[in-house]
């Protein structure tokens, strides 16, 4: 490592199977869509929404995953529960809105009703139907639902892992940093033309950033960072942040984005002349000191974690970056019938800031009184298209809009004649690493 802070531990735990090529049938092929379909979304555990949308018995969402549809609530005693939105008539939607709150669950084809339990509590003219209906028989079909960190996660297998051997140490990661503290300050879908493996490939690895993303060098040294490799293909990034490229010549003084956070937490950006690089180690000492005004408690966060920024992926398709004071959770969904488009939510949470500066970006770190906070509403959900991103007319950050900007054109690549497989540098391990797992899950039991 470059500098004083230096991380140990790294994980690297081995693929059940050898590495084979990355070719483009996997992106492009509705046989390997369909496949997925049968052997990936009913046997992992997925990011199936926010626990705090369900505070309440007979809140619900709706989770959709390629044909599966998932509804999920809470209970009378206040637990959650999932059950597949189906049904237990003639299979139609129970729920046909992607949230809300219902006295009951009603049918809106023949009103079977069901309770929030997913018991069926009553059918309309039970007496038409011969031999009667056992309601134990026709209720809901259940399935394993769990929360962490105000994430809630379901899976559709009984044989699964549970959600915490599941998720294992790249959770012990994220946990850290306390997401179900945060406030949500956006809600957003983007539908791309590409499948939804390429997102997550390009969140696998750094070796695109120093040509896509050239602000990331004014903040963080991309190439000394640190790549974990976890149990299930989750995998993991480590970087280093409230730096520079150090590829880069060293600046002399601070630029604008290290002076910007410099202030953020009480430092003086002009006593940093010369000095660049140690604004790195001292962030930490500058949060710690800033913390009773801020109102936040940093106290079982190592200096590490307050001066860098960590990036999860959970297999299949879920994606966490997580800094001491926001966090992003993404996740990716295929399109149900054709391989080269996909769906892409991102939900983006913050500390919350002082009411005074509620309607103000980047307002992450500005101090405040812990009493007077801002009451953020929680945002509404806004799809859009990559069109109107690439237009300008929508944007999910900067970076992102320069990812989606050339996604489309990848996955256009892999439908040439012209592309076999990928060819992969040492930097993309985790997407190697991913794709192992991806073969061992679609069933390449081969050692």
């Amino acid at each position: 490592m470059n500098h004083v802070l230096a991380r140990a531990n790294v994980i690297h735990t081995p693929a059940p199977v050898a590495a084979q090529p990355i070719t483009a049938d996997r992106y492009i092929s509705t046989d390997w869509l369909a496949r997925e379909a049968d052997r990936i979304w009913p046997r992992a555990w997925l990011f199936a929404g926010l626990e705090r949308d369900l505070a309440e018995p007979g809140d619900y969402r709706v989770f959709n995953i390629a044909y599966e549809s998932i509804l999920i609530t809470r209970t009378e005693p206040g637990e959650l529960a999932a059950f597949f939105n189906v049904c237990q008539h003639r299979g139609a939607r129970v729920v046909v809105n992607d949230h809300g709150w219902v006295k009951n669950f009603v049918c809106p084809y023949h009103g079977w009703t069901y309770g929030y339990d997913g018991h069926l509590d009553h059918v309309p003219d039970p007496e038409r139907f011969t031999g009667g209906i056992d309601c134990e028989k026709r209720s809901l079909r259940p399935i394993r639902v769990g929360a962490v960190g105000g994430l809630v996660w379901i899976c559709m297998d009984e044989a699964a892992p549970s959600l915490t051997d599941f998720l294992g140490e790249a959770w012990q990661a994220v946990a850290a940093y306390h997401l179900e503290d945060m406030t949500l300050y956006e809600d957003q879908t983007v539908e791309l033309d590409c499948n939804w493996k390429a997102v997550f490939d390009n969140f696998g690895e750094l070796y695109h950033v120093d040509h896509i993303h050239p602000q990331h060098e004014l903040l963080f040294d991309c190439p000394t960072a640190e790549n974990h490799l976890f149990d299930y293909g989750h995998t993991g990034v480590v970087i280093d942040g409230h730096t520079v490229n150090t590829r880069m010549p060293i600046p002399e003084k601070p630029n604008p984005y290290l002076k910007g956070q410099l202030r953020m937490f009480g430092g003086d950006p002009d006593a940093y002349d010369g000095r660049v690089l140690e604004i790195r180690t001292d962030i930490p000492r500058l949060r710690r000191e800033a913390g009773p005004r801020l109102g936040w408690c940093y106290d079982d966060m190592s200096d590490l974690r307050l001066s860098d920024i960590e990036q999860y992926n959970f297999f299949p398709n879920t994606m966490i970056t997580v800094q001491p004071d926001d966090a992003i959770v993404m996740r990716t969904r295929p399109h149900p019938t054709d391989p080269n488009k996909c769906f892409w939510d991102k939900l983006t949470f913050r500390r919350q800031p002082r009411a005074e500066v509620a309607d103000r970006a980047n307002v992450a770190f500005e101090p405040h009184d812990p009493a007077d906070v801002a009451d953020v509403p929680r945002p509404e959900h806004d799809q859009f298209t990559q069109d109107e991103i690439i237009a300008g007319n929508k944007s999910m950050t900067i970076t992102i809009d320069q990812d989606i900007h050339l996604i489309r054109d990848i996955q256009a690549g892999m439908r040439s004649r012209g592309f076999r497989d990928a060819k992969l540098c040492d930097d993309e391990i985790r997407v190697q690493h991913y794709h192992d797992w991806l073969n061992h899950w679609m069933g390449d039991r081969s050692e």
